[in-house]
């Protein structure tokens, strides 16, 4: 009895069938399912913001603050895709979500009080989501978690490095069409 050929490849070249081609096609596999257009798409609006924020730092926390039902309700509709009911992880998610938008309410209300400026509550808004976005990562898809790690990146460029900003989104962008172009070429 002969060991079966691995698949051969354009080229003629032979693909391993190892351990580590295997680890990599199971998580490019899980990237292209629902959790990971969810968090491409949590990613894309997290860019989004980052240029918003470049540009109008005071309308900046009015988009971070949408982004709450929004990431909320996505990561919800991944929590009802995992069991198919309305229990335990969506109803957690639920009230994580709710949660992530009273922090922010109440960092409004110091706005709205005078006892914090407009930067600083777009920035405390958007660490309020980053710290979300971790923590449905930990208890949902680890995939939440690699977002909330991008909106670390950009509070910290936006709030430490201003001067860098720029270059910063720009890297960002780079980085993001690299991504989009090498999923784009292993769906073939």
């Amino acid at each position: 009895m002969s060991d079966p050929q691995p698949p051969e490849m354009p080229g003629g070249e032979h693909r391993g069938s190892g351990a580590l081609s295997g680890a990599i096609d199971s998580v490019v596999g899980f990237i292209r399912g629902p959790a990971g257009i969810m968090a491409g798409l949590m990613a894309l609006l997290a860019l989004i913001g980052s240029g918003i924020t470049i540009a109008d730092a005071t309308w900046a926390r009015t988009y971070w603050f949408t982004l709450v039902p929004i990431y909320g309700a996505l990561c919800i509709g991944m929590a009802w895709y995992r069991t198919g009911q309305f229990a335990g992880s969506v109803v957690r998610q639920l009230l994580h979500w709710l949660s992530v938008a009273v922090a922010i309410a109440f960092d409004y209300l110091l706005l709205r009080r005078g006892e914090q400026a407009a930067v600083g509550t777009g920035l405390s808004s958007l660490l309020i989501l980053a710290l979300g976005c971790m923590l449905a990562g930990i208890h949902l898809e680890w995939l939440f978690a690699l977002v909330g790690l991008l909106l670390l990146g950009i509070f910290t460029v936006v709030s430490i490095a201003q001067e860098y900003v720029t270059l910063a989104f720009l890297v960002a962008g780079v980085a993001a069409l690299v991504l989009v172009a090498y999923w784009a070429l292993t769906r073939r």
